[in-house]
């Protein structure tokens, strides 16, 4: 029995290693290629121009990977839900309701606070999700705006 934990707990964990280090590589965009005749050099600024402008647009880190942009969303959309949350149920405390309970996390406050956070998570999550093909999407539709082609891979 020990023998197949041991089997199964090296299984695991080459897994998790695995998902990780895939997680952690940043996808490459598609190849262009000019479609009028633009030079090397304007072919790398307006590359460059795309990913940042598309970039923002999106909300998508093209520099980091799919890992770090879902952490990136995560913890925003979480500390956003929190403190939505809060808010929201400070409004009737400010109007002279007390804060009922033994500490402030188990008071409607602190209830309130922790559902936003997981709703944030959620909507991080999700925006995460979509975060990679909505930013390809618009850096494809920038650069073919420019004047390139996009290139398939395997054909020239």
């Amino acid at each position: 029995m020990a023998l197949a934990w041991s089997f199964s707990a090296r299984l695991i964990i080459a897994l998790l290693v695995t998902s990780v280090a895939t997680g952690c590589s940043v996808v490459p965009l598609p190849k262009t290629a000019p479609a009028r005749e633009q030079s090397a050099r304007e072919q790398q600024w307006d590359i460059a121009d795309c990913k940042a402008e598309m970039g923002y647009q999106t909300g998508y880190s093209p520099a980091d990977s799919p890992l770090a942009n879902w952490f990136q969303r995560l913890f925003f959309w979480s500390a956003a839900g929190a403190a939505t949350g809060g808010t929201i149920m400070l409004f009737p405390a400010a109007a002279g309701a007390s804060v009922t309970g033994a500490t402030f996390i188990s008071s409607p406050i602190g209830d309130a606070i922790v559902a936003g956070a997981g709703a944030g998570a959620i909507t991080g999550t999700m925006l995460s999700l979509s975060g990679q093909p909505r930013f390809e999407r618009a850096w494809i539709a920038c650069m073919e705006s420019r004047g390139y082609a996009i290139v398939s891979e395997g054909h020239p």
